[in-house]
């Protein structure tokens, strides 16, 4: 295992270096705090925040592209000419959730080209959380703040340098090659490593989550559902901040013979998500569309892959408009199947 250190004002250098021959995602500045987005200029990297208001998925999993163009009767395919990409600065749930996604776009052997195109052509370098957000419970649902799960590499932050710790083979060529701009880690960075690693989790509260999928099943017809189905606004934001969310609709588009068909985002909380082609509705009301999200994540999803599709992350927590806390919620469903 590789394992080096970068002094932190040398990141600059780092990323230019990684950068030349590769597109560069990481975090910068914007209005409402920081985003992921593709960088040209690495002095605009961010790495002093906490979560991005937005996940990295979309580096791997545009929020919209184009999959066909066509002209009256001749269609035709576009090529994905994905470019070997680097995700820096990601969190540990950011990088877990990539790993969800694998499974997603791989189920069943029905392989997703258009993800797994891009997903094979980045390398990612998590950033290990010494605070974490007073949104975050990632150890609750199996993460960790200083997790390795779907990275590359694994960064921590020493106050002034980096520490870098190769988790696969191309985390390792990559490290290899910026080898110039770094140092050997030495067994005091990798006890300074660990003790930050045990301070990040002792910030972190644990919450139940109900885990018991029989009584899981039971709560579908609860009262509960109903009365937070009452607050949901059905906006989507909860979706298009999640890592894991991954529901898409296709869609023609057409002008005067012209067209393309496209992918784009969607989510189980929009009224038309499940409208069939006859005008039937299977989810007419907002509660059955909050409960869909819900159950999915920590019922469907645990049935399917073997485990819930949430990271603790936070962010539908810090962006829900109508303030629905999802740690309430899944307290009190866990306290819900105690008692059936």
């Amino acid at each position: 295992m590789l394992e080096m250190t970068l002094d932190k004002s040398k990141v600059q250098e780092f990323l230019r270096l990684l950068g030349e021959n590769r597109r560069l995602f990481a975090p910068v500045k914007d209005r409402m705090g920081t985003k992921f987005s593709e960088v040209a200029d690495p002095s605009l990297v961010c790495l002093d925040g906490l979560n991005t208001n937005l996940s990295p998925k979309e580096v791997v999993f545009p929020q919209w592209e184009t999959l066909y163009t066509f002209k009256e009767d001749h269609a035709n395919e576009v090529k994905l000419a994905a470019q070997e990409t680097l995700l820096f600065g990601a969190r540990p749930c950011d990088a877990r959730a990539l790993g969800l996604l694998d499974q997603v776009f791989t189920w069943e052997g029905i392989d997703d080209p258009y993800y797994l195109r891009r997903r094979e052509k980045t390398c990612v370098v998590a950033l290990a959380c010494n605070t974490p957000g007073e949104a975050c419970f990632c150890t609750s649902v199996g993460g960790s703040p200083v997790g390795e799960i779907g990275a590359d590499v694994l960064a921590f932050d020493l106050g002034e340098q980096l520490y870098l710790r190769a988790l696969t083979e191309r985390g390792e060529a990559l490290l290899k090659e910026a080898s110039t701009l770094t140092e050997k880690a030495t067994e005091e960075d990798k006890q300074a490593v660990q003790q930050a690693a045990a301070e990040a989790e002792k910030q972190l509260q644990a919450i139940p989550i109900p885990k018991d999928l029989a009584a899981l099943k039971e709560s579908f017809d609860a009262e509960i559902w109903e009365e937070l189905g009452l607050k949901c606004l059905g906006c989507g934001t909860c979706a298009y901040v999640c890592p894991t969310c991954h529901c898409f609709d296709i869609t023609d588009e057409t002008k005067k013979g012209v067209g393309r068909r496209v992918r784009n985002w969607d989510s189980c909380a929009f009224s038309l998500f499940t409208l069939h082609g006859s005008g039937h509705n299977p989810r007419t009301t907002q509660a059955a569309r909050y409960r869909q999200r819900v159950l999915h994540k920590f019922l469907y999803c645990p049935e399917n892959f073997g485990e819930a599709f949430c990271v603790g992350c936070g962010r539908c927590i810090t962006n829900c408009p109508a303030g629905l806390d999802l740690r309430a919620v899944l307290e009190r469903l866990s306290s819900l199947a105690k008692v059936t």
